[in-house]
């Protein structure tokens, strides 16, 4: 299923009140839901840019001091829907509808609700009525920041975990291998091309171990289940995909790489990778 990158404006009213805009779509198969004003992310952009952006061209208005506060994941029919939701302020315009729209409408947070609002959104109108005051925004705002900062500190490559697979195969004598070998399905962390032996090692907690079966963190879960069942069902793809191109794919866990496990892992490991003869 193909994932489409969404950016879209929560944009708050000047006047101190509580009032957001929405607006109503005017096209398409979902005609007549509300939504809140946004678009695709171009090649290049930023989601912050595309906010921006999408404003401008979609209600003539400028925004400024834009805050990531939700992130949507959805699965529609047809795609993956993954929108960045950003709080934002006007800096000069007048919200004006277009000719893609029935209505657009400034409306309280508590009176959301009592719109049909497009299936997606479901989950973000209920967080916008929770942080009715500033300080409950901050607290999710401090939230979405603090998650999204632990994911950019998810290194893909290099890991601890990943660096003592590879000493533990130099020390084995089966060198030559590739990192982040992108003629392979997967990327994999690892890989033999000659033995046609691809290696993954996975972090317990983002791609979900089968033995460990890590929790999920309590706030935002929606954000999380969807985007740790993303990463299961594309580690399941490139499995797949690999056994279809004559590979054999090993996947290490995190977990197995502990002090009392690591040695019957790697003997494992070691062991396939030498009864794989290499081509000619």
């Amino acid at each position: 299923m193909k994932t489409v990158r969404v950016a879209a404006g929560i944009v708050r009213a000047n006047d101190n009140s509580d009032n957001v805009l929405a607006v109503q779509r005017g096209y398409g198969d979902m005609k007549g839901l509300w939504e809140f004003p946004g678009g695709k992310v171009e090649r290049g952009e930023t989601p912050e840019e595309a906010c921006r952006r999408e404003l401008v061209e979609e209600l003539d208005v400028r925004v400024c001091n834009l805050r990531d506060f939700y992130t949507v994941e959805y699965d529609y029919p047809e795609f993956h829907l993954s929108m960045e939701c950003f709080l934002c302020d006007i800096e000069s315009g007048e919200p004006t509808r277009s000719d893609r729209q029935l209505d657009i409408r400034w409306i309280s947070r508590r009176s959301l609700a009592e719109l049909s609002w497009m299936p997606a959104d479901q989950d973000l109108i209920r967080a916008l009525g929770d942080t009715h005051d500033h300080e409950a925004e901050a607290k999710l705002v401090k939230r979405r920041r603090d998650s999204r900062r632990s994911m950019q500190g998810n290194k893909r490559a290099n890991t601890k975990p990943e660096l003592l697979v590879r000493q533990r195969l130099r020390a084995a004598g089966l060198t030559g291998y590739r990192l982040q070998w992108k003629k392979a399905p997967g990327r994999p962390d690892i890989a033999f091309p000659g033995r046609k032996i691809a290696i993954f090692v996975n972090g317990c907690f983002w791609h979900r171990c089968p033995t460990c079966k890590p929790s999920v963190p309590k706030r935002n879960t929606e954000f999380w289940e969807a985007k740790f069942r993303r990463n299961v069902e594309r580690d399941a793809r490139a499995t797949a995909e690999l056994k279809q191109a004559g590979w054999t794919p090993i996947t290490i866990w995190e977990c197995e790489l502990k002090r009392d496990r690591i040695d019957e892992t790697m003997d494992r490991v070691i062991e396939t990778i030498r009864a794989a003869a290499p081509s000619r």
